[in-house]
């Protein structure tokens, strides 16, 4: 039985609640950037659950979720421990800015990480070295853009080489985070993935090295969103019971979707973007998503489902350029 957790200047004992720091780096005038980090060791042995926000700097909601249930959680009545780091990029949150100004790398695209690189790169080590050695599960917290509405959903990934068993368990502690809609990415064949280096993702260093890890979207990026941030701590105590560290079943929605195809719309044409459909919305092949609207009033656009589908988000911001984002759709 593991009687101290230890993570950056936080030791706690069994039954304890401990807060402190992870220094990551520090600036040229000599001050600190350092990871605030939450310690729930529970009086009664189990698994580690560690809760993960900001890795984007403008993504609150998962932060705040993140902190109300670190401080709400009994140590001594939970089986196991909750290792929790709200604000994973102090650059980037400092500037409340997605990217780090610092080196305007994208620290999710940055894992394992490598200590000597650039300052979010180094961050990104000394983080997972850390989460390496503790986690069992792990649930990394986003939100869709500052330009977007959504509402939350799961998306776990099928990663090459790992077990079946593990991936099996993946998709079932995703799912008992209890949202609706639940994105299931396959990257052995990169069928529906987007753009990007996501070899670099948090949840996916961390399934290659055995741990069960989804990313949780709770919300829209810039702004605290309290229905959301309901719903992030409720999936947290569902993943918890999942786990066996609280009593009690998981509450999910009696419906869940599964998507294993996703897409960004846009627009060719530029101007106002009056939106049609919301989240959640299923919309058939064809349905009228959003118009383009130029600033004399003309319809200069419209925008159609391509192919049956959810609305995962749209565009909040109704200021739209030629080849802007207008909304993120899924398929089963």
């Amino acid at each position: 039985m593991i009687t101290v957790i230890e993570v950056g200047t936080v030791k706690a004992n069994r039954g304890e609640r401990v807060t402190g720091y992870l220094e990551v780096g520090k600036v040229a005038n000599g001050c600190t950037f350092a990871i605030p980090v939450i310690i729930v060791h529970g009086k009664n042995e189990g698994p580690t659950l560690w809760l993960n926000g900001a890795v984007h700097g403008d993504e609150i909601n998962g932060v705040v979720a993140i902190r109300k249930m670190a401080f709400s959680v009994d140590p001594d009545k939970l089986n196991g421990t909750l290792i929790c780091t709200p604000v994973c990029n102090p650059p980037a949150f400092q500037g409340r800015h997605k990217l780090s100004g610092f080196d305007f790398l994208d620290m999710d695209q940055q894992f394992p990480g490598n200590p000597e690189g650039l300052l979010t790169e180094r961050i990104a080590h000394i983080l997972f070295e850390q989460i390496k050695d503790e986690a069992d599960y792990l649930i990394n917290f986003h939100t869709i853009g500052r330009l977007f509405l959504g509402r939350p959903y799961t998306v776990f990934k099928l990663v090459g080489g790992a077990k079946p068993e593990l991936l099996e368990e993946i998709e079932r502690t995703a799912k008992s985070f209890g949202t609706y809609l639940n994105c299931r990415v396959d990257l052995r064949t990169a069928a529906g993935e987007l753009p990007g280096r996501v070899e670099g993702a948090l949840d996916v260093n961390c399934v290659k090295n055995g741990i069960v890890a989804f990313m949780a979207e709770v919300g829209s990026g810039g702004r605290l969103e309290e229905e959301n941030i309901d719903i992030a701590c409720v999936g947290i105590e569902n993943v918890m019971k999942h786990m066996k560290m609280i009593p009690g079943e998981p509450k999910v929605s009696e419906e869940q979707i599964t998507l294993t195809w996703r897409k960004f719309i846009r627009c060719s044409e530029a101007g106002l973007v009056f939106m049609k459909v919301k989240p959640y919305e299923f919309a058939a092949k064809g349905t009228l998503l959003a118009e383009i609207v130029d600033l004399f009033g003309n319809v200069v656009e419209e925008i159609r489902a391509p192919r049956d589908c959810y609305v995962i988000c749209k565009r909040f911001d109704p200021v739209a350029h030629t080849g802007d984002r207008i909304a993120f759709i899924g398929s089963c």
